[in-house]
């Protein structure tokens, strides 16, 4: 060696199998990992079996007579007809979430949604084409076939045909367009799903199954109904508010009037009166029910509330005893504001639009008061003529009558799924990113000391991003 020469002392190049031989931490975080992903797996397997096993101390629901307590269960391989496939025409701009869910937790096969409006958003029909179980139109597509229409020609549609530019009657005649179209598309096969029962709903609606041999189930319910049946009436119970506002009614609202087809005749002859107070009928809304019937290639609606079947004469029409429509339909006093306020008739014209005679007084209220910026006054008069004060002296006399009823299941069935999917969202959110932090920290930590930059060859980076895949999917 040279006088004056320096030693530069030697610096060992990491290969992996050294880096992989040496580092507790890429170990460490990979059964981190792995805990995580288990967690996570338990979490999900969760929420899809947690709500068949509520517990009898969980669930009340019924009728005053007999409050019922059951169990939910998973319905699988029923034999018969029972797949249902439920129709709904909505606005481009609901949020039928919360309404799915609860009707696929009942038993519900198929779904049918068509979006109404003058222009429908890309990524809202987007959405509902992403789910498997739900179908979706649009009022453009089924009013192309409105030539060819057979319901129209009907004597009782007649009535309900001009153009208004908005208003119940446009409403039904577009529902039933819809509906008689679903109808072809399942008998044409251009649907890729069996059906063998068909109902038609609105989003402010919820079907009831109640019944303990039905196990809250739907499919049950119409898979049991004898082959000489080919329709069945659902008697609709219209939801009572407490409060004046219920942004969330199927949640808040647990109050409901007995549709009169459940009462006994001399109760109901006696107070029907008294219990509607000051309105001009015993319901606010519709009493006729809605209507499940088999999809026959003879099948076609009357209506929005009823089905037809035009040579099977032999085949029978039931009214459900216990099972129902429950319409919250005035439950939430914005809302019913906000259905007038996109109404562009004149008020000489509001008589043809509203058709009920509560919605018909309405009208004028919300013209004579609303428009004239007295909403004060209109709060007043809708709160003394729809909310029902839990504390009343006669809210308790038609509970225990029968003329009121509790049911709770709906609001617990949809507050408890709401509760599960906030959690998991939270949960899933948190882990993803504690994972990319340790991650990140250890790649930080294991590579400082590596000769070549990282940044450019990322390969120790993706290992550890392979092994985090379970978590992340």
């Amino acid at each position: 060696m040279k006088h004056g020469a320096r030693i530069i002392p030697h610096k060992r190049t990491h290969t992996l199998s050294d880096l992989l031989g040496r580092s507790r931490n890429i170990l460490l975080s990979i059964c981190t990992i792995w805990l995580f992903s288990s967690l996570w797996n338990y979490v999900s397997s969760s929420r899809t079996h947690g709500m068949q096993h509520l517990g009898t101390d969980d669930v009340v629901f019924g009728t005053h007579q007999d409050q019922r307590k059951t169990q939910i269960h998973e319905i699988d391989n029923i034999v018969g007809d029972g797949n249902v496939g439920l129709v709904c025409t909505t606005r481009s701009n609901s949020n039928l979430m919360p309404w799915l869910n609860y009707h696929r937790l009942i038993g519900v096969h198929h779904f049918f949604i068509v979006l109404d409006g003058k222009s429908i958003p890309l990524d809202t029909e987007r959405m509902y084409q992403q789910m498997r179980d739900v179908t979706v139109y649009t009022s453009t597509q089924t009013n192309a076939r409105r030539n060819e229409s057979k319901i129209l020609n009907l004597e009782r549609m007649q009535k309900h045909i001009h153009d208004p530019v908005c208003g119940v009657d446009r409403v039904f005649v577009q529902q039933a367009l819809n509906v008689e179209y679903v109808i072809h598309e399942i008998l044409q096969g251009n649907v890729d799903v069996s059906i063998d029962w068909i109902v038609h709903i609105d989003s402010d609606e919820l079907i009831y199954p109640a019944g303990a041999e039905n196990n809250f189930n739907i499919r049950r319910l119409l898979a049991s109904i004898p082959n000489a049946v080919g329709r069945v009436v659902f008697p609709n119970y219209e939801a009572v508010p407490e409060k004046l506002n219920n942004r969330d009614p199927f949640v808040d609202v647990t109050l409901f009037r007995r549709s009169h087809k459940h009462l006994d005749a001399e109760i109901y002859a006696k107070y029907k009166d008294a219990s509607k107070g000051d309105n001009p009928r015993y319901f606010l809304g519709y009493s006729n029910g809605k209507s499940a019937a088999r999809v026959f290639d003879d099948l076609r609606p009357v209506g929005v509330h009823n089905f037809e079947h035009i040579r099977s004469k032999h085949l029978k029409e039931i009214i459900l005893n216990e099972s129902v429509i429950l319409h919250y339909g005035f439950t939430d006093f914005s809302r019913v504001v906000g259905r007038f306020s996109q109404c562009d008739c004149p008020q000489e014209f509001t008589h043809k639009c509203k058709r009920l005679p509560f919605d018909l007084e309405l009208a004028h209220k919300y013209h004579e008061l609303y428009l004239t910026s007295r909403e004060e006054e209109l709060q007043t008069w809708y709160e003394s003529r729809v909310v029902a004060h839990p504390e009343s002296t006669d809210v308790v006399k038609f509970l225990k009558l029968g003329i009121l009823t509790r049911i709770n299941l709906p609001s617990i069935l949809i507050q408890n799924q709401r509760d599960t999917i906030y959690i998991e969202s939270t949960f899933s959110t948190r882990l993803v990113l504690n994972t990319l932090t340790l991650v990140v920290a250890c790649c930080r930590k294991t590579f400082s000391k590596i000769r070549f930059n990282y940044i450019h060859h990322p390969w120790p980076v993706v290992l550890l991003m392979i092994s985090s895949t379970p978590v992340l999917v």
